[in-house]
């Protein structure tokens, strides 16, 4: 069976309505909660590493500043004042734990310093970091040991490079390139990464079961109010068939018995007048006009007597239905139920109705040669189509789809009209296939 998107349209629509204006803006809250926590489990992993990083080269920078102050940085030289002395502050200052490579650089790419003695007097073009520390400011970031300048360290795994520069009055005359593994860094991110997302992943939780809790007190409401239409609907279904069961009586009793007695009158006056006689063609006409009066009424009785939907179940009121248009029209009506009799009487007859309401619309404006009756089961509903294949008529809201559509809501179904592309009116209802069996 096809399914409408418009369909589901509608139910979100009723839902989303039936939460109220503070329902809904808790329900908005609660997904910008979701989203604001998803994007800090991300953010603040990441923004932890990035102090770890920025915090030690504060530390490293406070070392660089205390070797340039004891004065084993000069500017006048290309080499560090007394470099073999030099060589062991570096070893006991820097060196050691994560750090396993410095280097002090000339401002042209010259290697002056480095405990790699293999490196001193190499020059190199300085990376992305290095470059951007010339202008003054410290450098950090993940190392690409790819780079010619880290021969020695591309098998020691991830590194961490620091660009800290030298600087007087005149500008940056050196680089402190100061090499660390990654390891403790990337450890204590992780702790941190898995502290933030089990704190996260209870909050939700939390969340999760109290909104659950909510849902479900909720839907119990709507049920219990859905109920409780269905049984208003369906006192009024009985107080309408009493009300029409008495109609019938009254019309049958106390307009059809005079209306025989008033034609077996004409008839016997005319009987006794010979049938020149003006006033015999006068009786007859009466008689006719008597006779119309009685079919029409007739009719109207049977249209009231129609109540298939409460006597024998939905599926058997459809087939009734479909072979009535089928005798009393050209249209040639298939019917496929796919279901088993379990609705309310409020619930038949609220469909039975969309029956009738659709066939109806089908034979006075579709101009359609074939009608296709579907009743099955979907899902937690039950979904009747009323399909043909006419020239397609979906604007057509008058007050019998109105009071269709709003019978079907009244007890938790619906109802729309489409129109396919490949032509014809597609009438759609539904209803709860659990609904309550009414009163």
């Amino acid at each position: 069976m096809t399914v409408s998107p418009r369909r589901y349209l509608h139910a979100l629509r009723t839902e989303w309505s039936e939460l109220g204006r503070w329902g809904r803006l808790a329900l908005a809250g609660v997904a910008l909660s979701v989203i604001i926590t998803l994007a800090l489990g991300f953010s603040i992993p990441r923004s932890a590493k990035r102090h770890l990083l920025h915090g030690q080269s504060e530390i490293l920078a406070t070392v660089v500043e205390d070797l340039k102050a004891e004065g084993f940085v000069a500017r006048d030289g290309e080499a560090p004042v007394t470099t073999g002395e030099f060589d062991s502050q570096v070893r006991v200052r820097l060196l050691g734990g994560d750090t396993i490579r410095v280097k002090l650089w000339s401002p042209d790419g010259v290697v002056v310093y480095s405990d790699e003695s293999a490196l001193i007097g190499e020059g190199f073009s300085f990376n992305r970091l290095g470059a951007a520390a010339l202008d003054g400011d410290i450098k950090f970031g993940f190392s690409d040991v790819s780079e010619p300048a880290h021969l020695f360290e591309r098998d020691l795994g991830e590194l961490i490079e620091y660009f800290i520069p030298v600087i007087d009055e005149q500008g940056v005359y050196g680089l402190f390139e100061v090499e660390q593994q990654a390891v403790t860094v990337n450890a204590t991110a992780g702790r941190i990464s898995l502290n933030t997302w089990i704190s996260i992943g209870v909050g939700l939780g939390l969340l999760t079961v109290f909104m659950a809790s909510l849902t479900l007190a909720n839907a119990h409401v709507l049920t219990r109010r859905r109920r409780q239409a269905e049984n208003l609907l369906g006192a009024l279904v009985e107080a309408q068939e009493g009300e029409r069961r008495r109609i019938v009586g009254a019309l049958h009793d106390d307009v059809g018995q005079p209306l025989y007695r008033l034609l077996y009158g004409l008839q016997g006056s005319r009987s006794r007048l010979d049938t020149a006689d003006p006033v015999a063609a006068e009786l007859a006409r009466l008689e006719n006009l008597v006779r119309g009066v009685d079919t029409t009424l007739r009719n109207e009785l049977k249209g009231l007597q129609f109540s298939l939907a409460e006597d024998l179940g939905l599926a058997a009121a459809l087939e009734s239905l479909a072979e009535t248009t089928r005798s009393e029209t050209e249209l040639d009506v298939e019917v496929d139920i796919d279901y088993a009799d379990q609705l309310g009487p409020a619930s038949r007859t609220a469909m039975f109705r969309a029956a009738q309401e659709g066939i109806t619309n089908a034979r006075k404006h579709s101009g359609a040669a074939r009608l296709w009756l579907r009743l099955q089961g979907q899902g937690s509903q039950i979904v009747l189509e009323i399909e043909d294949d006419g020239k397609g008529v979906v604007e057509d809201r008058g007050l019998g789809l109105t009071t269709t559509k709003e019978r079907l809501e009244l007890i938790g179904g619906g109802l729309d009209l489409d129109q396919p592309q490949r032509g014809g009116t597609i009438l759609r209802a539904w209803v709860p296939r659990n609904g309550s069996p009414g009163p």
